[in-house]
């Protein structure tokens, strides 16, 4: 793991007391501080709360807020749904 990585986990798990239901807001802390949940972090955030890497796995792929490949500078988003699409169709009518 990089010294970085450690460093910065280190400071954010040392406001926490280690107990399981701390899981979701040091996930929340972790990726705000390191712009992703690299593998590393998620082990070590797993022995910091002595539970499964699969637990901590499990709930970073569960919930969409997780990223664990680093995003680009600017994210864009496409609404495929049926109302985006009603929406874009009529408003080219209306030009």
């Amino acid at each position: 793991m990089e010294t970085n990585i450690q460093e910065q986990l280190g400071d954010i798990l040392s406001r926490y007391t280690g107990d399981k239901s701390e899981l979701i807001p040091i996930l929340q802390e972790a990726q705000e501080q390191l712009r992703y949940l690299p593998a590393e972090a998620m082990q070590q955030i797993s022995r910091f709360l002595r539970i499964p890497e699969s637990a901590v796995f499990g709930v970073s792929t569960f919930y969409a807020q997780f990223k664990l490949v680093p995003s680009g500078r600017r994210i864009v988003r496409v609404c495929r749904g049926t109302a985006c699409h009603v929406r874009v169709g009529h408003a080219s009518c209306a030009r």
